[in-house]
């Protein structure tokens, strides 16, 4: 009787133990509360990166920021400028447009004036001539193929391990193509600051147009030992699953495999969150 006393006793205490062990969030017994999204197909900025050098000094073109009509010329041929002076004005194109100003990007002298004022402009277009001693240019060769997709006065994002200022924003001032090369250098104005040394490597992001892709938000993503993975609800019940991630936006993640569109993924995956999990759905973001 004493020996099937300790035994019930041995299997009670197993028992308590086991249940103790499973008392967690992240077990299929227990439900967890979550909130989910649906990964979607939606247009996305396109991101090109480049890699490039600093040169010296060049004598740049100013081009139009914008369309509409160029008005109040401001400066003469060969006058010296300081930066951020105004060289003209652009009234945009359609009803209540306000006048945009076109300033010196440094010190300098205005070489030449492309066009009149009255003069209707398109974005990107040539309109001063101008050099200045402070100006550094940086030379980024982009692939040929993207040839149709850069054009002058277009923003780039310039990063430099030397310039303590850096990112910065620069705009395009010359493209020119390498067929020998497969490439198309960009040349692209920099800021008279510290750091633009001569020689030294400059990295280049520019936008060149939105495209299709699958996104889903950024804090869907979760790190375990499989890399980057999502929790995706089957009738609330989650299962882990592997994805690639190709870019992390402001507030989403890109993904480019391990994912169809139109399934609904948890977007707060705790550490504790495991495959098998059974889930309440408290709301959708």
């Amino acid at each position: 009787m004493a020996v099937d006393i300790k035994r019930v006793a041995f299997i009670a205490l197993a028992a308590g133990l086991s249940a103790c062990s499973h008392d967690s969030s992240g077990t299929p017994g227990r439900q967890v509360t979550v909130h989910t999204a649906l990964a979607v197909i939606r247009p996305v900025p396109r991101l090109v990166t480049a890699v490039g050098d600093v040169g010296p000094g060049f004598s740049p073109v100013i081009g139009a920021p914008m369309a509409g009509r160029l008005t109040r010329l401001r400066v003469t041929v060969d006058q010296s400028v300081a930066a951020g002076a105004p060289l003209a004005y652009v009234r945009p194109q359609g009803p209540g447009g306000r006048l945009a100003p076109i300033v010196a990007p440094a010190p300098g002298v205005i070489t030449q004036i492309l066009v009149l004022a009255g003069t209707k402009v398109h974005q990107g277009q040539a309109l001063f001539g101008w050099t200045g001693t402070t100006v550094r240019q940086a030379r980024v060769p982009f692939p040929a193929t993207l040839g149709p997709d850069l054009h002058t006065g277009q923003a780039v994002l310039l990063h430099s391990p030397l310039a303590p200022r850096s990112p910065v924003t620069g705009t395009i001032a010359r493209l020119i193509p390498h067929p020998k090369h497969h490439a198309i250098f960009a040349v692209i104005a920099l800021p008279p600051r510290h750091g633009w040394v001569v020689g030294s490597p400059v990295r280049a992001d520019v936008v060149i147009a939105d495209r299709p892709a699958l996104v889903l938000p950024k804090t869907s993503i979760a790190l375990r030992r499989a890399g980057d993975v999502v929790f995706v609800l089957h009738h609330r019940i989650v299962r882990m699953q592997a994805v690639t991630v190709a870019a992390r936006l402001r507030r989403v993640a890109v993904i480019s495999s391990g994912l169809a569109p139109g399934v609904t993924v948890v977007t707060d995956p705790s550490q504790s969150l495991i495959n098998g999990t059974r889930v309440r759905i408290s709301g959708r973001r």
